[in-house]
């Protein structure tokens, strides 16, 4: 398995845990509860942490037990409509079930917490004077590498401010398929509906849907829409022009299909989308009909393994790359923990490989798009100028950093680069 692969398949490996439990609740309510559940504990860890390491002094070093204990803290912390003894009755329950002396433990722990909460509170307030960074670290719960890998590349200060938004819960945001519907149309169906929305102000052609679950609706199965984020969308929105004139298209790491789809919509030739999983590629053909594109081709290829059917073939690349993933820590926060600063490092080497083939699959002349969906130099423009140290035919146009703070999104990175030639 190449590293390519490994990457791919940690970055979906949260999403397919959860969608395997997600699915054995039959309940609406019950299936928002479980994800508000375990997105909030991994999103508010380390201050859970604090919390339960308070009252035990020791820890606990049983980490089924501690589980239950951080899902109770993170409700009594966070869910002010669940009663605080319906919440330590629940937690006792699950850890009798486990052994039965442990169910006092859990009482007591979790009893201590709801009593000494102003004093906790108190105790975090002081270590913010001491070190700050530290504080950071604890209330807004992110490793300290990661602080001090943002630090160095934008400041402490917009830092503090990426990292406040990526703790805010993300909306479902869709992007109007305008092959088969338009704006006007897909609002008046989502007033009908009743779903409380918003047009995105950047891209109108994006919207965050505030409530309901639009994905069991007509307008889902009549491919009136695709999910996907609106930093994503950019790459194409951007860069419509571009995408208008190209006749030959391939996007090296197609799943789950938005760029491929935003090009499909505006191009006069064809895309080509490639991935690696099997499962991906079937998953990208079922919505490639659902919304009844007849100009996308689905390959199954490794980005990391030069391909020669493809040398020379596109009017443009698509390179949207495994990478950390910081930007897209809203929808993922396991990210903050099971990412190191060497990853960071392996990463940025990947991506230089995968860029090498991907050059060489443009015509002279022609637009390679490298994106994505983390933050930092060193896997963005860092990545970028090694990329041009090896390449002297090709030249930077244009790079662009989505800032989540400022665009209310994902964090992105998109740069635009030329190979020299008449196309």
């Amino acid at each position: 398995m190449t590293l390519f692969e490994v990457e791919k398949k940690k970055f979906s490996g949260m999403d397919s845990l959860m969608e395997k439990f997600h699915q054995k609740l039959k309940n609406e309510k019950d299936r928002a509860l479980f994800v508000e559940l375990v997105h909030g504990v991994l999103r508010y860890k380390n201050l859970i942490d604090y919390y339960i390491n308070f009252v035990t002094k020791k820890g606990v070093k049983d980490k089924r037990i501690l589980n239950i204990l951080r899902v109770a803290t993170y409700e009594l912390l966070f869910l002010e409509k669940i009663p605080e003894y319906a919440t330590v009755n629940e937690a006792c329950e699950v850890a009798s079930k486990i052994s039965p002396h442990l169910k006092a433990f859990v009482n007591a722990i979790l009893r201590n917490i709801i009593r000494n909460k102003n004093q906790i509170q108190e105790s975090l307030e002081k270590i913010k004077d001491v070190d700050y960074k530290s504080y950071i670290s604890i209330k807004l719960s992110y490793p300290i590498f990661l602080i001090d890998y943002l630090e160095e590349s934008y400041g402490f200060e917009k830092t503090l401010k990426i990292l406040e938004f990526l703790n805010t819960k993300p909306p479902q945001s869709i992007k109007i398929n305008t092959k088969k519907t338009d704006v006007k149309v897909l609002i008046q169906e989502l007033d009908k509906n009743g779903f409380e929305y918003e047009i995105n102000f950047y891209n109108q052609e994006v919207i965050y849907v505030l409530k309901g679950n639009i994905k069991e609706t007509e307008l889902y199965k009549k491919g009136y829409f695709y999910f996907q984020d609106l930093a994503s969308s950019l790459v194409v929105k951007l860069n419509q022009e571009d995408f208008k004139e190209a006749r030959k298209v391939i996007d090296l790491c197609a799943a789950p299909g938005g760029k491929t789809f935003n090009c499909a919509e505006v191009i006069d030739g064809f895309v080509v989308a490639c991935d690696i999983n099997d499962h991906k590629l079937d998953v990208l053909r079922e919505n490639i009909l659902r919304l009844g594109f007849d100009n996308i081709i689905v390959a199954k290829s490794d980005a990391e393994v030069f391909n020669p059917d493809f040398a020379g073939r596109f009017d443009i690349v698509i390179a949207d790359l495994p990478c950390t993933g910081f930007g897209a820590i809203r929808k993922k926060p396991d990210i903050k923990w099971n990412k190191s600063y060497q990853d960071i490092e392996n990463l940025h080497e990947l991506q230089v490989r995968i860029l090498d083939n991907a050059a060489s699959y443009l015509k002279r002349g022609g637009l390679l798009f490298y994106s994505t969906c983390t933050l930092g130099r060193k896997e963005n423009e860092g990545t970028v100028l090694k990329f041009l140290d090896k390449h002297k035919d090709f030249s930077l146009v244009s790079q662009t950093t989505i800032f989540p703070d400022e665009f209310k999104c994902d964090g992105f990175y998109i740069a635009k680069l030329r190979k020299e030639g008449e196309v």
